[in-house]
């Protein structure tokens, strides 16, 4: 009994041995730039702690637990809300115009009220 693929014996080996030199060269390639990743993400956004998330990125491929961590951090700046990134302060005005409105009109719609509703009773 003959295989099918067996003319294609010296063929296949030798794919196969270029496979196997060029899986090590880009597993490496791979594992090179997610190391980097959080390092790049962070410098990209000027985050003052860049360089040590560049260093806790490079740990956390041979920890595997530093590595989601320094993406996370590399998103998250100190001292600015997770709301988004807008700077504090810059919607406030527009909340306290809400909120006295609101007030307002809740005011006119109580004054509405039968005395009794009001009373409790």
């Amino acid at each position: 009994m003959e295989f099918k693929l067996q003319a294609f014996g010296p063929f296949l080996h030798w794919l196969t041995l270029i496979v196997f030199c060029i899986m090590p060269v880009v597993l490496a390639y791979v594992i090179y730039r997610l190391g980097g990743l959080p390092g790049a993400i962070a410098r990209a956004r000027n985050h003052p702690q860049a360089d040590a998330i560049a260093i806790c990125g490079w740990m956390g491929i041979l920890t595997l637990v530093l590595w989601p961590l320094a993406l996370i951090w590399a998103y998250l700046v100190p001292n600015k809300p997770l709301t988004g990134g807008a700077a504090k302060g810059a919607g406030d005005g527009a909340l306290i115009a809400q909120l006295q409105e609101a007030r307002r009109r809740l005011a006119a719609l109580e004054g509405r009220l039968p005395q009794q509703t009001r009373a409790g009773g």
